[in-house]
């Protein structure tokens, strides 16, 4: 059986975390202070100890003095250290053996026992002696408890002020990141419950920003797939139903022994068959180049001049005498590399459609500029009102009479010029034309 655990909160996640990482920071920082402050401890004793040898040597003619007191008795204790003379070929044996080197400082070797205290021997000038400096206790060791101790105190002090601290200044910008992606995790359960048209509110900070825009390219992809899923599922049937019916219809006048006229209806039978074929080819295309399959990372792309592609275009599918070219003088001699299968698609289509809608003049402009060339394709038909241009891109849509069946085509002209660009990584949009019908726009970006 699987079992379901509630995830945790991603604000109590970065908090917990940014405490576990204060945490072992401070404590760093008291380990690598420590080693410091017992460096310089070890410096200190370096210190006091050469003034010892400096005030041994320099007490010799004085009765009382250090020289003396250590010749008589050997050894001297004071306060929390003890001072000792020994000659050099027995400086090892007055070690311990639990001793090891913590430092070397001024060219003296100081050894640590197994209490932490300091040893060292210092060489005594212009003889063979040393002069033993061992601690007794740490002078700068508390006696006080640790709960007792004020510097411990004032350390713990600190310690909460800076988790305080951080914890407000964590505040404000985890809480915003937390609701930011609870929205887009909103947006994203009604989305997947059938709300086609949710989209998440856009962001400004990374990564919520590329989270929000991957999912609201998701969506409107999913939605355009799902529509043109049911536009395909209502269309084809109709879109076929009307030639087999004509079909029919000529068969059954084809058997009566009375038609006349009947190379006719054979001829018209066989413009039935070809409007099917032609209905199957488009649909097969279209779909092929929105499953992916036929996409520009499977093509082999060419290096090709836009104008002159154009022009070849034009006189190809239309002929040269249908459309009017305007090319811009600083774009006529640059040159794209692109998948021309897919180049031909967009402009083909639009230019069929462009001539087919069009009242006889049709122009087509080439422009150049920093950032991407555009193709406008304008034509002085009857033009698309501005809540239908959406629309138009979409498999099997007809916009009134004036663009029907009855004048070519099915509908999926445009769908399949949109998909083929979108392959391409270009845009198409669609505005008014100066010439009076629609503006087409091809936006084709420079490659790096």
């Amino acid at each position: 059986m699987t079992v379901f655990t509630r995830p945790k909160s991603m604000f109590f996640c970065l908090y917990l975390e940014s405490l576990v990482g204060l945490v072992v920071t401070f404590l760093v920082f008291l380990h690598l202070t420590a080693d410091y402050v017992r460096a310089s401890d070890a410096e200190t004793f370096v210190d006091s100890g050469i003034r010892h040898v400096k005030n041994y040597v320099n007490s010799q003619f004085e009765r009382d003095g250090l020289y003396g007191r250590l010749n008589r008795v050997g050894a001297l204790t004071l306060y929390d250290y003890k001072l000792r003379i020994v000659d050099k070929y027995n400086v090892g044996q007055d070690r311990c053996e639990a001793c090891q080197l913590f430092t070397t400082t001024h060219g003296i070797k100081v050894f640590v026992d197994g209490d932490n205290l300091f040893y060292a021997a210092f060489p005594i000038p212009k003889s063979a002696r040393y002069l033993l400096y061992r601690e007794l206790e740490d002078p700068f060791a508390s006696t006080t408890a640790w709960y007792k101790n004020r510097d411990n105190h004032v350390v713990a002090l600190m310690f909460l002020t800076m988790a305080f601290a951080l914890a407000g200044l964590l505040y404000l910008p985890i809480r915003r990141v937390n609701k930011r992606i609870n929205k887009l995790l909103r947006a994203q359960a009604s989305f997947g419950q059938g709300n086609l048209s949710t989209r998440s509110e856009a962001f400004h900070i990374s990564p919520v920003k590329e989270f929000a825009e991957s999912f609201n390219e998701m969506a409107s992809d999913i939605e355009l797939r799902v529509k043109e899923s049911m536009v395909f599922a209502q269309a084809i049937p109709h879109e076929i139903r009307t030639p087999i019916s004509r079909i029919q219809m000529a068969s059954d006048l084809l058997r009566r022994e009375d038609t006349k006229d009947r190379e006719r209806l054979f001829n018209d039978i066989d413009d039935y068959i070809q409007d099917i074929s032609s209905l199957t080819t488009d649909i097969l295309q279209l779909s092929r180049l929105g499953n992916g399959r036929c996409s520009a990372s499977n093509a082999n792309p060419e290096r090709f001049s836009l104008s002159e592609f154009c022009k070849d275009r034009i006189k190809m599918v239309v002929g040269e005498d249908e459309v009017r070219l305007v090319i811009d003088s600083e774009g006529s001699s640059e040159e794209y590399i692109a998948v021309q299968c897919f180049a031909k698609l967009v402009l083909d289509n639009l230019l069929k459609n462009a001539v087919r809608y069009g009242c006889g003049e049709v122009e087509l402009a080439i422009r150049s500029f920093d950032a991407c060339w555009t193709i406008d394709i304008e034509d002085n038909g009857p033009g698309i009102p501005l809540d239908k241009r959406d629309e138009i891109f979409l498999a099997f849509s007809r916009i009134d009479t004036h663009r029907n069946v009855s004048q070519g085509g099915f509908g999926l002209g445009l769908a399949i010029a949109n998909q083929a660009a979108k392959n391409l990584g270009w845009s198409v949009s669609v505005d008014d034309s100066y010439l009076g019908g629609a503006r087409f726009t091809i936006v084709i970006p420079r490659t790096k």
